[in-house]
């Protein structure tokens, strides 16, 4: 391990201070805050399997808090965190013989020098798992997501960008026992960001006369896709109109109609192969629409 320089809190009476405080508020609202609820984009951890290096779209030590914290208070209060990396460290993880093992970890400090620990050098924080020189992860129980190539979704929000080749691991008490890898890809068509200008233009204005210059605000979900981009459902609620008007359950059901059958003449719509499941991004949104002026 790389020699690193020690705050002196009698010299520098903030400084240790204001580090450990900084320290403390990264950590806390990183426990606190669910991965998929950040507003920024997160970096990923590496991964070998079967001999090939993957980006791990997770933290698996975070998963036992107790272990994450004591981790944090043997790590130096100069490290530096981000809000791409709230912890400040980047591990490096194996699969071998069907284990998930940690090899090492990376980080920088305030002062740029780079340091690497080695299994050895965190023996004494993951004591109950080290054993002959390795660390099992026996801790760790649910599914990891890896992930190697292209992009082909980039959603600025924890780990939630889609990449072209991405294996789900499914993991009890460190041991692996069930690998799935999927091939993914995005096919060309209407994008839902886009659609507004094309679903005011075909939706039936003429069963709705009294919506006349108004807006019609509705939100979408629960896309049901074919591989080629045809809609075949999606859940229309939470419909309003501009000026605020409220509606009768009547007139809601049946503008929803309307709204959902103008949302599958679209065609084809964007479509992303995504883990064996055919999806729409943004999984939901708020769209509006108004009558142009004849």
């Amino acid at each position: 391990m790389k020699k690193r320089p020690v705050n002196n809190p009698k010299k520098y009476p903030l400084m240790k201070t204001l580090s450990a405080f900084r320290r403390f508020v990264f950590f806390t609202t990183l426990l606190l805050t669910p991965l998929s609820a950040w507003s920024s984009a997160q970096l990923g951890e590496w991964i070998f399997f079967q001999g090939e290096k993957w980006i791990l779209l997770d933290k698996p030590i975070e998963k036992d808090v107790v272990l994450a914290q004591t981790l944090n208070r043997s790590l130096p209060d100069d490290i530096c965190c981000s809000m791409a990396n709230s912890s400040g460290y980047t591990a490096t993880w194996a699969i071998e013989k069907g284990e998930l093992l940690l090899y090492c970890i990376d980080f920088e400090t305030d002062t740029k020098a780079d340091v690497r620990l080695e299994a050895k050098q965190l023996k004494q924080v993951f004591r109950s798992y080290y054993r002959k020189g390795k660390i099992h992860a026996r801790w760790f129980n649910g599914t990891l997501r890896m992930a190697k190539g292209k992009v082909i979704e980039y959603i600025h929000d924890g780990y939630l960008r889609m990449f072209e080749t991405e294996c789900i691991l499914t993991i009890q008490e460190g041991k692996v026992f069930c690998t799935q890898v999927y091939h993914n890809d995005k096919r060309e068509g209407m994008r839902l960001i886009e659609a507004h200008e094309e679903l005011s233009r075909l939706f039936p204005w003429s069963q709705f006369p009294n919506y006349k210059d108004k807006h019609i605000v509705f939100s979408v979900r629960d896309f049901k896709l074919t591989s080629d981009g045809k809609l075949l459902d999606v859940s229309v609620y939470n419909i309003y109109t501009k000026p605020d008007t409220l509606l009768a359950e009547n007139k809601q059901r049946s503008l929803i109609l309307a709204l959902k059958e103008t949302l599958k003449s679209i065609y084809p719509w964007e479509v992303i192969c995504y883990n064996g499941k055919y999806v729409m991004h943004p999984e939901s949104e708020t769209l509006s629409i108004v009558r142009k002026k004849e």
